[in-house]
């Protein structure tokens, strides 16, 4: 029993460790808190099937999940002490402070964007989450999953014009 839980594991949830820390970086914007989010992610996934629950979509859940998970350690992030940031190492170079300032506009054009368009770009260009993993997680069809994703293309374009 507990290796046909394993098993499962290994063949389903495991694979999507990648797509789960790209979606996790996307939304907190640092390595070692997309690590954390992704590991807890995997810790709850496991205490799941060890009780005996597999989602249907094992993809979408799993990306759901790690987004929750990475919203949470960005709300704690928030409330907690600010750091300095004088960490000893030297400053950019242009072609990084260029690269971050881009990074920062990208972060700040997603943010205008409502929720579920939000939602529904992060898990398709970051995660590579299919129309119908985005439908379930957005709790829509798959036909609406893809207007509303085109809906959020079409208004980040508007915003970079």
């Amino acid at each position: 029993m507990f290796s046909e839980k394993r098993k499962y594991f290994s063949d389903t949830v495991l694979p999507l460790q990648g797509r789960m820390y790209a979606a996790a970086l996307a939304i907190t914007g640092s390595a070692d808190d997309a690590a954390d989010a992704v590991q807890t992610t995997m810790m709850r996934v496991w205490e799941g099937i060890a009780q005996g629950n597999r989602p249907a979509n094992p993809a979408a859940y799993c990306i759901a999940s790690v987004r929750n998970a990475s919203l949470t350690i960005i709300a704690r992030r928030r409330t907690g002490i600010a750091i300095d940031g004088n960490d000893g190492i030297d400053p950019p170079s242009d072609a990084a402070a260029d690269s971050r300032a881009e990074l920062s506009d990208a972060r700040r054009l997603m943010g205008s964007l409502p929720e579920r368009e939000r939602k529904a770009v992060e898990m398709n260009a970051f995660a590579g989450c299919s129309a119908d993993e985005i439908a379930e997680a957005l709790d829509v069809t798959a036909a609406n999953a893809r207007q509303i994703l085109s809906r959020a293309r079409r208004h980040l374009r508007s915003l970079f014009k």
